[in-house]
């Protein structure tokens, strides 16, 4: 039985920081743009924002709006994607040579953060509103986010199984229960407008909870 070193499970909490790099004009145009669309759609809906509108918001021409993303459908996926990697829940994340504990803990503590956030919430519910009229929104959210970390994570664990430290006959359906775990009881009432019930250090610790039974169960046996 390989033996999984849960020891990184026990560290305080100490956020990465984010580059420094200075971003290039067109870098900021582009997030400029992304951050407009995002407030237009959470505050008017996917229907009634226009790329007009987003280029009004954003303080640029409409072409140019069209140069970086080429339809309204571009931008909201770009904005989810930018939402991802701002949580640090990118292809990079995955590629840093560290315990696996350590990975899967970071990977938790970003997901949970992400899924707390206002924007999140906000996106969410902007989707379950326009569910019927727009369900190609649903779509755009889902592919660009949580079916991009799945396969994100699911590549992962198959790497880290390769290696002989996990046993795991179906990646893919663990990375869809760990996720699951994670996207808990206390993101369901974030997105029902009800205040928490956990302090944030009883956050913490489900989290670590929710880690550890992942690996034990799937820690290999030879």
């Amino acid at each position: 039985m390989t033996d999984i070193d849960l020891s990184p499970l026990e560290a305080p909490y100490q956020p990465q920081k984010n580059s420094s790099r200075t971003r290039t004009r067109s870098e900021e145009k582009r997030a400029k743009i992304m951050e407009a669309a995002a407030d237009l759609f959470t505050e008017q809906g996917f229907s009634s924002t226009s790329m007009d509108k987003i280029a009004e918001r954003a303080g640029v021409s409409k072409q140019t709006v069209y140069s970086h993303f080429g339809s309204k459908e571009g931008v909201f996926s770009a904005s989810i994607e930018a939402k991802c990697i701002l949580n640090s829940l990118s292809s990079e994340f995955f590629l840093q040579q560290a315990p696996t504990a350590h990975i899967m803990m970071e990977l938790a503590r970003h997901f949970n953060d992400l899924l707390l956030s206002n924007d999140t919430i906000r996106i969410m519910r902007l989707c379950c509103a326009n569910a019927e009229s727009h369900p190609e929104v649903s779509e755009l959210l889902y592919s660009a986010g949580v079916e991009n970390l799945h396969r994100l994570l699911s590549d992962f664990l198959a790497q880290r199984a390769a290696g002989g430290e996990l046993d795991i006959p179906n990646t893919d359906a663990a990375a869809n229960q760990f996720l699951f775990m994670i996207n808990g009881d206390e993101a369901f009432r974030a997105r029902l407008g009800l205040e928490p019930k956990l302090s944030n250090q009883e956050q913490d610790d489900y989290l670590k909870s929710s880690v550890r039974i992942f690996l034990k169960g799937y820690r290999s046996e030879r």
